[in-house]
């Protein structure tokens, strides 16, 4: 069975985050350049929560294959944004496209 591979989309502007943190510029800089799979991969993590159970709400939901940092328009104002290509499993895609549940996305630095 083929695996389902994203369009890229963004996860992750720099600035001010909505819980009151900030996302330097040089920090997606660094992640967009340096992101390697093969080295140290990145999973989906529900709330950024893991479980050791493979049936527990808090599973990995798939992989992140890689990253990206491309300048964006806000307002106005040009920034610069995280971009990442993913490969989610079966339920993380039923859940955000028929449930319309974990629509935003969240990253840990």
């Amino acid at each position: 069975m083929k695996k389902y591979r994203s369009k890229w989309f963004r996860v992750a502007v720099e600035g001010a985050t909505t819980d009151g943190r900030n996302i330097e510029r040089a920090w997606i800089e660094d992640m967009a350049t340096t992101y390697d799979r093969t080295k140290y991969g990145a999973r989906i993590w529900m709330e950024h929560y893991r479980s050791a159970l493979p049936d527990s709400p808090f599973r990995a939901y798939g992989d992140v294959l890689a990253a990206k940092a491309e300048e964006v328009e806000i307002d106005g104002q040009k920034r610069l944004a995280l971009f990442a290509q993913i490969e989610p499993t079966d339920d993380l895609v039923n859940m955000v496209n028929k449930l319309k549940q974990k629509i935003f996305t969240s990253i840990e630095i």
